[in-house]
Formats: structure tokens, sequence, C-alpha cells
């Protein structure tokens, strides 16, 4: 039967070509589609490495004086920084706070440079440079946020608060980099680069971590861990978060406030806001779930246009052989006979466009044209562990999701088919 069709597709060459044509580009930017939303689900879904359960942010203030006439006092950063952390300490409900720059997970606040990693023979990225993202961090974020120390030690501060000794977090098992570009992060001992003038700016790693994963785009990228250093303290230019012991209540945000306002009024700063750190990762799902709703519509209305082309033209293409079905039904053909021959025909011009479809989809990619298009989900894949599989996954999804499409959408013009009487279709025949 299969090749009775196949010979009826070829001789319907013609008409057909623009089925396989309609089919190809569907199936092509439904593949994307799919591939799309799989690689932002799963990289939403994926483990992030820190616990953000029980964690909030306090926001600083600052005042300023508004009589010009007035010197602005001189404060101590540090010692105030210093007062602010024993008195938060001191609250009952609080396990541990910490300070840092571009360090908060999903606050959106990101810093990144480029380090040439060394063993003790010599470089290991063959003299270039790999990215790395930047955190400034008081020891106590590892211990807010759950972040075990992989090996090594942990700095101490602010002893070492001359960003010379940092911790390095890996991408994967045992290895640290930005997306392809992996090494092996027990090997590192030093990072290094260039900066102007000539000078050189070296930093030990004497630590490592596991992977932080509070990013949706781009590559994968290790993280340096720098203590923060006694200048670069300021209550409000620091991100302060902290851990609250496991039972606190919920409404700890508005006691903490009430009890610690007139506390941490300490010169010019005074406590601001206190929100949970689960808010900034809802509105980072917003932006997520924003991506994906584009995708959706794009979707939806691709489907809407695919059943009325496919209602169309299947059903001026059957109104062309109605002789040909009057014919089969004269000559003993069964009416579900016919309906199964259109239904076969129909899958039979699908899977050959979804094989064309298929390897259009994949020069493109392996083209690097998506990645020029700037769609990172998609161009950074396998960079995020997202291997052939996924292919398998996109055509299975996309060809049961046109299959099912096509046969609803080619049902009513088989039914309208086999209700030709034999005699009017010889008849106009």
């Amino acid at each position: 039967m299969i090749r009775h069709i196949l010979k009826i597709i070829w001789n319907e060459r013609r008409s057909n070509l623009w089925i396989l044509l309609e089919y190809t580009l569907v199936f092509s930017v439904l593949w994307f589609c799919c591939d799309y939303c799989s690689a932002i689900l799963r990289t939403y879904k994926s483990d992030p490495g820190i616990d953000i359960r029980d964690t909030y942010r306090i926001e600083m203030g600052y005042r300023i004086i508004k009589n010009t006439d007035e010197p602005e006092p001189e404060y101590d950063r540090f010692a105030l920084t210093m007062t602010f952390l024993e008195r938060v300490k001191r609250h009952p409900d609080v396990a541990y706070v910490a300070l840092g720059r571009y360090a908060i997970p999903y606050s959106g606040s990101v810093a990144t440079s480029g380090w040439m990693l060394n063993d003790e023979k010599g470089t290991l990225s063959d003299s270039a440079e790999v990215g790395f993202r930047e955190r400034l961090v008081t020891p106590d974020f590892f211990r807010v946020f759950n972040i075990p120390i992989r090996s090594g030690r942990m700095f101490r501060w602010p002893d070492d608060g001359e960003n010379k000794n940092v911790i390095i977090s890996t991408i994967g098992p045992g290895v640290c980099g930005i997306g392809e570009e992996r090494f092996p992060i027990d090997k590192i001992r030093t990072l290094s680069q260039c900066l102007p003038g000539g000078d050189e700016n070296v930093i030990t790693a004497i630590g490592t971590t596991e992977q932080i994963h509070d990013i949706y785009w781009g590559k994968p990228m290790s993280t340096i861990y720098y203590p923060l250093s006694r200048e670069q303290t300021s209550l409000y230019r620091n991100e302060i978060a902290l851990r609250v012991k496991p039972g606190t209540d919920k409404d700890f945000p508005q006691r903490f406030r009430k009890e610690m306002s007139e506390q941490l009024k300490l010169g010019p700063y005074f406590l601001a806001s206190v929100k949970p750190i689960s808010d900034y990762k809802a509105k980072q799902a917003e932006e997520v779930n924003g991506e994906l709703n584009g995708v959706y519509s794009v979707t939806i209305f691709l489907v809407i246009n695919i059943m009325l082309g496919i209602l169309g033209t299947f059903y001026f293409r059957t109104q062309s052989r109605r002789s040909e079905i009057g014919l089969r039904i004269a000559l003993g053909s069964s009416k579900r006979k016919i309906r199964s021959l259109i239904f076969t025909e129909t899958l039979l011009l699908l899977f050959l466009a979804s094989i064309v479809a298929t390897i259009l989809c994949m020069a493109l990619r392996f083209a690097d044209l998506i990645q020029s298009l700037g769609i990172p989900a998609i161009a950074d894949r396998s960079a995020w562990g997202i291997g052939v599989e996924q292919d398998v996954i996109n055509f299975a999804v996309t060809f049961v999701f046109v299959a099912v499409i096509s046969i609803v959408a080619v049902w009513y013009p088989a039914r309208q088919a086999v209700k030709v009487q034999p005699a009017e279709a010889l008849h106009e025949e």
C-alpha cells in the first residue's frame, strides 16, 4: 500500500510540491520553537546550586544633607559596616548575614572579566583569556545560600580583603570555564590578566565550589569569588543578604523593620527595605515566561495557519480527484479504505517533508546561523549539556504535533470525498 501511495504522490508531484514546501517550512519553524522552549525550560528547571529558602535581601538608604553650606561629615564606612553586621547577627531570628557586590542571586547585578588560567607548569588556556563571572563577597555569603566549599579553604575576611586569594566555581564535574571552553579546575593555581600599561594582575585560587546557576541566558560561566575589601564596604552600595533560622514566621520582614529600624540608623544610613530573595527569582521567572509566551504566540499562529492551509489544500485536492475516488468506490473499495488512503498519503507527505526540514534545521544550527541571530537558548544548547537526544525529542514532538493537526484538518475533506456517488463521479469524468 505504501508503494502504491508513493506512486500516487509522484504522479501528483506538481500539486504535492506546494504541500511539501508548506510542510517543510512549518516543520522547521516548529522544530526551533520546540528546541527553544526545551532549552529555556531545561535551564530554568535545572539545579541552581543554591538554597534561597529563608533568605532575604536588606536594602539600606542614604540620607543626604540638604543644607549645602554644611560640610558633609566623614564616616568610617568599614566601622559602620562592622557595627551593622554585629547588630543584625544579634537578632534572634537571624542565622547568617553577608555582604557582597554583583553577588545576590537573581538580582540582575552581574560583572565579568577575562583571565588566563595557570597551573604549576604554565598557562592552561593557550594564552587566551577565559571569561569569568565576578562576585565580591564576605565568607558568610556561602553560609547564607548553603554553598559548600568543594576543595581548598575559605578566604579570611577582612584579612584576605586585597582580592588576591579567591575561590572559583565549576561549570561541570571537575571543570571550570565558559561554555564549551573547559579546564580541569583542580589544576588551576593562579589566574592572571594583563592591565593597561603592561602590568599584570595575579590572583591565587585557594578553594573551589560548585556552580551557581541563576542566569537562564547565554553560556554557563564559572564564578570567581573575591573577598570584599575594606575600601569596597558600603552599606548603601553593598548587597546585603541574610538567612533566618528554620521555622521563622513569614512576617519576618515586617517584624525586622519594626524592631531594627532604630538600631540600624548608622551615620547617614537607614534601613530601607527587607525583601525575600524568592521575589527576585519570581521577577526573573516573569522574563522567562515572557520569552515563552512569545514562542507560544508564534506556535498558535502557525497552528491556525497550518490547519487552514491543509484544510484548503486537501479540500481542493480531493475535489479534483472526485472521479478517481468514485472509480475506486465503483471497483469495490470501502469508504473506510478510501479515508485510510487519504490519511496515509497525508502522513507520507509530512514524513518526506520532515526529512528535508530536519536536514535543514541541523545545517542551520551547525552553521552557527542561529547564534548569529542572538538566540542564546539554541545557540548554546550544547554548553548547557543539551545533546543529540534533544534533536530526537524535537523531531518526535514536532512530527506528532503536525501529524495530529494534519489529520484533524484533512478529516473533513476526506469525509466529503467518500460521500461522492460512483455514478455521479463517473458522469463528471
